[in-house]
């Protein structure tokens, strides 16, 4: 799944490549990762992320914090609940729409990563709305 490289940049991440999760069916669990003050929803757990998947989600996220340097992991998510303040964006990867997500704004939506990587039209639309969202307009 990850290659030696993978590994030690998620280490330096403080990310654990393995945690164990507990599956309610009746829980809305999410995949999710905050990173600063934005959200991304994922259709799969952050570690079983693929390499390419990864970095194709870092190069987003760069695209909108602008940072240079480093990007703010702060912590993955599998319920809305752990989230303590309001996140600045919520960028979804997944087809799934939890009802809680209604009263976070603003919501990009976008195909999963795993059809963003091979899909130039998908790229090119998720790349507007997210231009759209820099510019101060109400993206989703």
């Amino acid at each position: 799944m990850f290659d030696t490289k993978s590994s030690f940049i998620l280490s330096k991440l403080g990310i654990q490549r393995f945690q164990s999760q507990i599956n309610n069916s009746n829980s809305e669990v999410i995949f999710g990762v905050l990173w600063g003050d934005i959200l991304t929803l994922l259709d799969k757990s952050f570690n079983e992320l693929e390499e390419n998947e990864l970095k194709l989600l870092i190069k987003i996220l760069k695209s909108i914090v602008e940072d240079g340097s480093e990007y703010p992991f702060s912590k993955e998510i599998n319920n809305l609940s752990e989230i303590k303040k309001k996140p600045k964006l919520i960028i979804s990867f997944t087809s799934l729409k939890p009802n809680l997500i209604k009263k976070y704004s603003p919501l990009i939506e976008s195909k999963p990563l795993s059809v963003l990587e091979n899909s130039l039209e998908d790229k090119k639309t998720l790349w507007s709305k997210i231009k759209e969202h820099k510019n101060g307009s109400s993206a989703g």
